[in-house]
C-alpha cells in the first residue's frame, strides 16, 4: 500500500452540486487520540513498505486549522518506521488560501491540488457556495497566491455539461494563467450525486472534447501536461507483453488495502475512495472496520468485507472476459460499477468509457498516425534484460 485517504473533517466551506460527500455540511474533526490509533494501527501491518502518500480529503483540507496538520504531522512522523518516506497532500478549492498557508505549505512540503473548472462561467455553474453565490474569484486569489510564491500545484477541473462544447475556452484559460498540469474529472453519478450532467450528452461530444484538449496539448510540444493523456501513454507503453494476459495494468482500486481510506472517526475501508461511509442496501454503511476496535486485522473476518472482496473480484474477472482494454485498465473503478450498474460483479462504466477507453483510443491513433508518416524505428542492438 502506498496510499492512505484520511479524512480529518468531513466539512467543506463550498457546495459543489456534482459533489458526492454526504456530510460536508458537519464540522466534525478527527481528535489527536484517534489519529494516534489510526497511525499506529496502520504502521503495525506489513502493508506500508517504502514510502506512503497521505492524502488529506473527502472534505474541504484547509477548512481544518494549520495547527491540526501540524500536530499530525508529528503524530504520524512519531510512529513512523525508520527510513520510511512520507508524503503528505492536499486537493483544495483554494478558496481558504492566504499568507500563513501558503508559509505551512512551504515549511512541510505538502504537494498542492488545486480543483477549479476553468474561466468563471463554466466554473461558477456548479462550484458555488452554500447561499448560491460563485467561488470563482475567490479560488483564483488562492491559485495567484501559490503563484506569488513560488509554490508547485496541479489542476483538477470537472467536465461538466456546461464544459463540453468549449475545450479551447478552457485550454486557453489554464494557459493564460500559468497552469500546465492539469486533468480532468468528468462528472460521475455517485454517492448522493445520483444525476450527472452528462447524461444524455452523448459520446461523440465527450470524444470532440478530448480529442481538442489532446490537440492542443500536442502543439505545445511538451508544454503542458493533461493527467488523462499521460497516463494512457503510460500505460500503452510501459509494460511490453506478449499477450494480453501476461500483463496487467497494476489496478489498486480493486486490490485489498491498495488504497486504504480512513474517516474521521477512526473507521476505515478500502477499494474506492469514494465509497467510504456511505450506506449501501446490499452491504449496509460501507465501512469494514476501525481503528479504535480491532484494526486492520480484524477486517478480514468481516462479513461485508468479504463480500464486497469477492464481488470485486468477480467484476474484474468479468472485465478480464468481456474488455480489450482490460489489460491497460486492470477491472475499472468499484465505486463506478457500484453506482452506475447497481453493483461491484459489473464490467463497463462510463468512466470506464470516457477516462481510460477515450484516451487510450486518441493516443493510440496518433501513436499510429506517427509510424505512417514516419515509418517504423529502426531495430536497436539487443540489450541484457531485453529479450
Amino acid at each position: 500500500m502506498t496510499l492512505a485517504v484520511i479524512q480529518p473533517s468531513p466539512f467543506c466551506n463550498i457546495n459543489c452540486d456534482y459533489c458526492y460527500l454526504p456530510d460536508r455540511a458537519k464540522t466534525d474533526r478527527m481528535g489527536e487520540e484517534t489519529l494516534h490509533k489510526v497511525v499506529k494501527g496502520l504502521f503495525a501491518t506489513d502493508l506500508v513498505r517504502e514510502a506512503i502518500t497521505f492524502v488529506w480529503h473527502a472534505g474541504e483540507p484547509l477548512a481544518v486549522p494549520r495547527e491540526w496538520y501540524g500536530k499530525a504531522f508529528e503524530i504520524i512522523s512519531s510512529h513512523a518506521p525508520a527510513g520510511l518516506r512520507i508524503t503528505h497532500s492536499f486537493q483544495t478549492n483554494a478558496t481558504l488560501l492566504n499568507e500563513e498557508w501558503c508559509d505551512f505549505i512551504q515549511k512541510t512540503g505538502v504537494c498542492m491540488g488545486v480543483s477549479i473548472d476553468g474561466p468563471s462561467r463554466i466554473h461558477d455553474a456548479h462550484r458555488k457556495t452554500r447561499s448560491g453565490a460563485g467561488t470563482h474569484g475567490r479560488a483564483m486569489r488562492g491559485i495567484s497566491l501559490l503563484k506569488s510564491r513560488g509554490i508547485d500545484f496541479h489542476v483538477i477541473a470537472v467536465v461538466t455539461g456546461d464544459s463540453l462544447d468549449h475545450p479551447d475556452e478552457i485550454f486557453d484559460f489554464f494557459i493564460e494563467n500559468g497552469i500546465t498540469r492539469f486533468g480532468f474529472n468528468v462528472e460521475e453519478q455517485e454517492g448522493i450525486h445520483e444525476k450527472s450532467s452528462l447524461e444524455g450528452a452523448g459520446y461523440d461530444r465527450i470524444e470532440a472534447f478530448f480529442q481538442r484538449i489532446f490537440e492542443r496539448q500536442k502543439a505545445l510540444q511538451g508544454a503542458v501536461r493533461v493527467r488523462e493523456f499521460d497516463f494512457a501513454l503510460q500505460r500503452i507503453l510501459g509494460k511490453r507483453a506478449a499477450t494480453r494476459e501476461d500483463f496487467v495494468f497494476e489496478n489498486e482500486q480493486v486490490r485489498p488495502f491498495g488504497i486504504l481510506n480512513i474517516d474521521w472517526q477512526g473507521n476505515f475501508s478500502t477499494f474506492s475512495p469514494e465509497m467510504l461511509g456511505l450506506a449501501t442496501e446490499k452491504y449496509g454503511i460501507f465501512t469494514f472496520g476501525s481503528f479504535l476496535n480491532g484494526g486492520l486485522e480484524a477486517s478480514l473476518s468481516n462479513p461485508a468485507f468479504l463480500k464486497v472482496l469477492e464481488d470485486t473480484r468477480a467484476g474484474v474477472e468479468r472485465c478480464r472476459r468481456e474488455c480489450g482494454f482490460f489489460a491497460l485498465c486492470g477491472g475499472g473503478a468499484p465505486a463506478n460499477k457500484f453506482f452506475e450498474n447497481g453493483t461491484f460483479e459489473s464490467s463497463e462504466t462510463a468512466y470506464c468509457r470516457n477516462i481510460i477507453q477515450l484516451p487510450i483510443r486518441i493516443v493510440l491513433e496518433d501513436l499510429e498516425n506517427s509510424l505512417v508518416q514516419t515509418g517504423p524505428p529502426l531495430a536497436n542492438p539487443a540489450t541484457p534484460g531485453d529479450s
